[in-house]
């Protein structure tokens, strides 16, 4: 069993390295280098609270939720990675549910999630922790073949 904990800069490397090995189906072309740099640029706009999902000494997945999202006390689950070897074992659902938590703590009503729409699988994901969709956005990423964004929202 592993426990959540609260991540910072200093954990730069094992979070790139979660992040190429999550395999994101739209960011294969991307290495750890890449990803390191995305996540010092995420730290240093400051704008995200990173969770760590860790058991033992290793960190097998992570998400970060920005404390802030259009609407009256909404907030946005902004990203969630698995090692691929650990997928399909709880560690993103232990996670949305201590992000859901925080949230509550912190007197917020909902949690946004945006996502692609050509990823049913992580689609499904939010689904099943009973995230509800809210609309589509066409052309939302800019660097994804299939760019269109779908909405997901939880009333926590």
């Amino acid at each position: 069993m592993g426990k959540i904990i609260r991540l910072s800069k200093r954990n730069l490397n094992e979070l790139a390295r979660i992040d190429y090995e999550a395999q994101h189906p739209l960011e294969k072309h991307l290495k750890a280098a890449d990803y390191k740099r995305i996540l010092r640029e995420r730290f240093e706009l400051g704008h995200e609270i990173f969770f760590g999902y860790k058991e033992g000494r290793e960190l097998k997945g992570y998400a970060a939720l920005k404390p802030f999202f259009p609407g009256h006390k909404h907030c946005e689950a902004c990203w969630i990675a698995v090692r691929k070897k650990y997928q399909g074992r709880g560690i993103g659902k232990a996670l949305m549910k201590f992000v859901e938590g925080y949230a509550k703590k912190k007197k917020f009503r909902k949690v946004c999630v945006y996502t692609n729409k050509a990823l049913k699988r992580v689609r499904n994901f939010y689904e099943k922790q009973g995230y509800r969709f809210v609309n589509e956005f066409p052309g939302y990423y800019s660097y994804a073949k299939n760019n269109t964004s779908v909405l997901y929202a939880k009333r926590i």
